[in-house]
């Protein structure tokens, strides 16, 4: 996105065990590992981050995984 820094996920994408960051610090966090139920994850947002944009890529990355 024009004007706004670059992110970048590190982790295992394909488990859902991963964070995103920007500007090497991280900006939210996506497990599996927090629930027990079948094809669940969380996603934790740091405070003043996009919640939107963050979720959209967790769910972009999902999407892509079971593809």
């Amino acid at each position: 996105m024009p004007e706004e820094p670059d992110m970048e996920i590190k982790g295992n994408i394909l488990d859902h065990e991963y964070e995103i960051e920007s500007e090497g610090r991280k900006i939210a966090e996506v497990s599996k590992k927090w629930f027990r139920i079948r094809d669940s994850y969380g996603v934790e947002i740091e405070p003043g981050q996009d919640n939107a944009l963050i979720l959209a890529i967790a769910a972009s990355l999902d999407q892509m995984a079971h593809d």
